[in-house]
């Protein structure tokens, strides 16, 4: 079938594109998954698909630092800064 007007019709191909992602957006939850364990996943999934050069830039940016500090009565000990790569 063919739009009398094709502006109109490009904007509800866009409205209908618009309603699907907003339908699917938590199909992570029904999943059971927590947003956080999901966004992991994507992303490892992204990054085993990469090729060189790529592979090589984004394998340097899954290390992941953090900054413990040990609280004892109250009071705040010496901070250590931890680092954690990925398996």
């Amino acid at each position: 079938r063919r739009c009398a007007a094709p502006r109109a019709c490009v904007h509800r191909t866009m409205s209908q594109v618009s309603s699907a992602v907003a339908n699917s957006a938590q199909y992570w939850r029904i999943a059971g998954m927590s947003y956080l364990k999901y966004a992991n996943t994507c992303a490892e999934v992204v990054r085993a698909s990469l090729k060189e050069p790529f592979l090589t830039q984004a394998k340097g940016r899954e290390t992941v630092y953090y900054k413990m500090t040990k609280w004892s009565k109250g009071q705040a000990g010496e901070s250590v800064i931890k680092e954690v790569m990925p398996k």
